[in-house]
C-alpha cells in the first residue's frame, strides 16, 4: 500500500487553498466563535479511540479493514485539531475469531506496532498523541467464552477494546451475558466495544423474549462498573438508547468512537477515482495487485486524506453528545473528551503502565 506525503494530508489545508480570502476569513471566525459547533464538540470529544490502520487488513482476511499507515493517521488527526488517536487493530478475523499465541505472527505484529507508535511519539513534534491498542474478539472457544489474544500481548498495549462480532449463539440472551461478563472480568480489557451489537432479535415480538433480553443487562453493567470498564458508544453500530440510560445509572464512563476504517466512511459519492480506488483496494486485500494499482491507490488516498469527515459523521457525533447532555452526562464522563481525561482513565483508574503511556504522561 503506497504512502502519502504529509504535505498532501489535511482537510483544512486542501479545502481552504481553493477558497477566496474573504471566505477563508469567515471560516476562521466561525471556528473561533465560543458558541460554534466546533467549540461544542471540542468540549466532549478530542480524539477517536477506536481507529484501524492498514495493519488491520491482515493476510488471509481477503477484504479491506483499513488502508492508512500510522503517520497518515496521526497527520490527518492533527489537521482536524485533535489531541490524540488510538490505533486499535483487529487481531484474528472478526467473522471467524481464533485464539492467537503470544508468539504468533499477529501477536508479534501488534507488539511491533506498539513500538513504532512509541517511536513516533518520541521522535516527532505533534499536538496529536498516538496510543497503541487492539480490538480483541470475544467469542466461544468450544463451550467457554474467550478472547483471541493472551494477557502477555494485551498487557503491553495502551488500550484494549473487547468486542463481540458474529459468533456462535450471538443472539441468545444467556450467551450474550456469559460473553460480556467474561470480558468485563478480564484485567487487561479497558473498554467493552459496541456492547449490544448483534445481541437483539429485532423482529422478535414475544414479551417473554424481551423480558429475558433486558434482564441480563443489570448484571453486566454492574460488573463493568465494579471492574472500571468503559462502555463504548460506537457511531458505526449505535447502541440502544434504553441501554445507555441504564449504563448512566451504573455510573459508567463512555467512549464515543467512530470505529474508523476510513476517514470518510459515511460519504457515498462515486467519482471516477473513488470507483477505481475501491476496486484497487479489493485487489490489494486479496493480494492480487495489478499494474497501475499503486498509482490509483495513492491518488485515492490523497483524495480521502484531503477532505473532512463529512456532514453525516458530524451529525452522528453531535446527536449523541446532545442525548448524553439531556440525560445529565457531563463531558468528564466521556473518556475521550480530552487527552488528559484519557490518560487519567488508563493510568489512574485502570492502573495501566506501558512505556508509551509513561512517556505521554511525562
Amino acid at each position: 500500500m503506497p504512502s502519502v506525503d504529509e504535505s498532501e494530508i489535511g482537510a483544512e489545508a486542501q479545502l481552504t487553498k481553493k477558497l477566496p480570502a474573504e471566505e477563508k476569513t469567515k471560516r476562521q471566525e466561525r471556528r473561533e466563535r465560543p458558541d460554534g459547533l466546533a467549540q461544542y464538540i471540542s468540549q466532549w470529544w478530542q480524539g477517536d479511540a477506536h481507529t484501524h490502520s492498514k495493519e488491520s487488513t491482515r493476510p488471509g482476511f481477503g477484504y479491506v479493514e483499513a488502508i492508512y499507515d500510522l503517520k497518515e493517521e496521526r497527520k490527518y488527526s492533527e489537521s482536524l485539531g485533535l489531541e490524540f488517536v488510538c490505533i486499535t487493530e483487529h487481531a484474528s478475523l472478526p467473522g471467524a475469531p481464533a485464539k492467537q499465541a503470544a508468539n504468533s505472527e499477529i501477536g508479534q505484529s501488534l507488539l511491533a506496532e506498539a513500538e513504532r507508535i512509541k517511536a513516533i511519539n518520541q521522535e516527532q513534534s505533534s499536538q496529536v498523541a498516538m496510543l497503541s491498542g487492539v480490538e480483541a474478539n470475544i467469542f466461544y472457544d468450544g463451550a467457554e467464552p474467550a478472547l483471541d489474544l493472551p494477557p502477555a500481548i494485551l498487557e503491553k498495549l495502551d488500550l484494549v477494546i473487547a468486542s463481540r462480532h458474529k459468533i456462535d449463539r450471538s443472539k441468545e440472551p444467556e450467551a450474550v451475558k456469559q460473553t460480556l461478563l467474561f470480558a468485563a472480568r478480564q484485567p487487561q480489557v479497558d473498554v467493552i466495544g459496541h456492547p449490544d451489537r448483534n445481541t437483539r432479535i429485532n423482529n422478535e415480538t414475544s414479551p417473554q423474549y424481551w423480558e429475558s433480553y433486558w434482564s441480563i443487562w443489570p448484571e453486566i453493567l454492574d460488573e463493568m462498573a465494579r471492574n472500571h470498564k468503559a462502555f463504548e458508544i460506537n457511531l458505526n453500530a449505535p447502541p440502544s438508547k434504553k441501554l445507555i440510560e441504564m449504563a448512566i445509572k451504573y455510573n459508567l464512563k463512555f467512549f464515543i468512537n467512530f470505529d474508523a476504517h476510513d476517514f470518510n466512511q459515511y460519504k457515498k459519492e462515486q467519482t471516477g477515482i473513488i470507483r477505481a480506488g475501491e476496486e484497487a483496494k479489493k485487489r490489494w486485500a486479496e493480494e492480487r495487485m495489478q499494474d497501475g494499482d499503486e498509482a490509483i491507490l495513492k491518488e485515492y488516498k490523497i483524495d480521502r486524506l484531503s477532505s473532512g469527515p463529512g456532514v453525516v459523521a458530524i451529525l452522528r457525533l453531535v446527536r449523541w453528545l446532545k442525548r448524553l447532555e439531556r440525560w445529565g452526562v457531563t463531558p468528564d464522563r466521556v473518556v475521550n473528551s480530552s487527552k488528559e481525561n484519557l490518560l487519567h482513565f488508563l493510568t489512574e483508574e485502570r492502573g495501566k503502565q506501558t512505556e508509551n503511556l509513561d512517556f505521554l504522561n511525562s
